[in-house]
């Protein structure tokens, strides 16, 4: 006869072992991936993207937050040299870079995300200047003119024939050269040049730190508008990124999140 156990147990009835079951069933669950982060690297380009009390901030980068948690995926945001962030986000993997201008030659180098918005240069001129009339670009030539220096826009105009305008020339026509939107909108508000070029953005962002209302200024010409801004994603990164990155932005422009947010950095927006 075998000997009897030691212990016994009480039968479990059958909740009870319904519940353990469940127990044992979730502690063999395999723990869940980890939440894929994009590291998105950017240059100071205000209002679209800029850095504020040790934040990157702007237009395109509150897109992107709004884009990325509709998108379930995390973020992490750098400022950076242009050239820097280019070469990095060739390299590395995972890795996001805005916002940058969609040109063909970097048409294969990058999965792309957006557009992000129009890129707009446009001639402006104070709105009490009633006596400039630009009706063509070569009207522009009888005017002096504010554009930034080494800018696709000057290279541009120079391309057109516009001439610079020398110390000579202290009020004269022609091109005068500056070293950055910010300066050349304070000049143009003390009438220092009659007509500016800048991106729409950028005239928008200067002209309310100057003080300049959306009112007191207007644009006359259209220098170019042919390319948008997009973001770029490194070509190593899952395909799949950059389809819940392009679901999302949609989104935000059907549901009106998109027009709201543009319309806090441009106020004339319509679209």
């Amino acid at each position: 006869m075998l000997n009897a156990p030691l212990f016994s147990f009480p039968s479990l009835g059958a909740a009870a072992c319904a519940r353990m079951g469940a127990l044992l069933a979730f502690l063999v669950l395999p723990l869940p991936a980890p939440a894929l982060e994009i590291s998105a690297l950017t240059e100071a380009l205000p209002p679209l993207n800029y850095e504020m009390n040790g934040k990157v901030v702007g237009f395109s980068s509150e897109l992107l937050d709004l884009m990325t948690r509709e998108a379930g995926i995390s973020i992490s945001k750098k400022l950076l040299p242009w050239a820097r962030a280019y070469e990095l986000v060739t390299r590395q993997g995972n890795t996001l870079i805005y916002s940058m201008a969609r040109t063909p030659e970097r048409e294969t180098l990058f999965q792309w995300v957006g557009p992000i918005s129009a890129r707009r240069i446009l001639l402006y001129k104070l709105a009490d200047r009633t006596d400039i009339s630009i009706r063509t670009l070569d009207d522009a030539r009888h005017y002096r003119i504010g554009v930034v220096r080494e800018s696709a826009s000057a290279k541009g105009l120079l391309q057109h024939g516009f001439v610079l305008n020398g110390p000579q020339d202290a009020l004269g026509p022609g091109l005068d050269l500056g070293p950055h939107d910010e300066s050349n909108m304070k000049k143009f508000i003390a009438r220092r040049f009659d007509l500016l070029v800048s991106l729409d953005w950028a005239a928008a962002y200067n002209a309310r730190n100057a003080g300049l209302g959306p009112d007191d200024y207007q644009a006359v010409w259209v220098l170019d508008e042919s390319l948008s801004y997009w973001y770029g994603l490194n070509l190593a990164t899952d395909p799949d990124v950059a389809r819940r990155l392009n679901a999302a932005l949609q989104k935000l422009k059907n549901d009106g999140q998109y027009l709201l947010l543009k319309q806090k950095y441009l106020p004339r927006t319509s679209q």
